[in-house]
């Protein structure tokens, strides 16, 4: 009787990866750089993020809208673990070697910590700055120490 309301935990993803979701409106003229997976993101370190957990088949959107507390922020990526559907959110820091924008990281930090979204738990982080571009290999052994093992 219930089984035409139950899903796999394979199609419930599928179906979350497929539903439309509140993005990101601020600064759409940003979002200069396509991805296989057709998403339009802010920078090329996000195409490589978005190439890996598109071609990982890792279930994710771009910068949906997430409520923590009486915050709303739009995390880079929001990720579902292929396997538990558990929520993960990955945020790129890609100017840190501007002082403004690294205060703005580390309150955004706070905001999640405080929220109980702990990095290295459930929030994922990486870091750059001119002169130390993030890395694809990183990348790589992120999605696989995640997500694939």
């Amino acid at each position: 009787l219930l089984s035409s309301h139950l899903q796999t935990k394979s199609e419930e993803l599928q179906t979350w990866m497929n539903t439309p979701f509140v993005t990101n409106p601020a600064y759409p003229e940003n979002k200069i750089y396509s991805t296989p997976s057709g998403n339009q993101v802010r920078s090329k370190s996000e195409v490589l993020i978005d190439t890996f957990l598109y071609q990982n088949a890792i279930p994710f959107r771009y910068e949906c809208l997430l409520q923590l507390g009486d915050k709303t922020i739009f995390p880079d990526f929001t990720i579902r673990h292929p396997h538990t559907g558990d929520f993960y959110y990955w945020e790129h820091f890609g100017r840190m070697d501007d002082p403004l924008y690294a205060g703005k990281v580390f309150s955004k930090m706070q905001l999640y910590t405080s929220n109980g979204v702990v990095p290295s738990i459930h929030l994922i982080t990486t870091f750059e700055t001119q002169e130390h571009p993030l890395n694809p290999d990183l990348i790589s052994k992120i999605i696989q120490h995640y997500f694939l093992d």
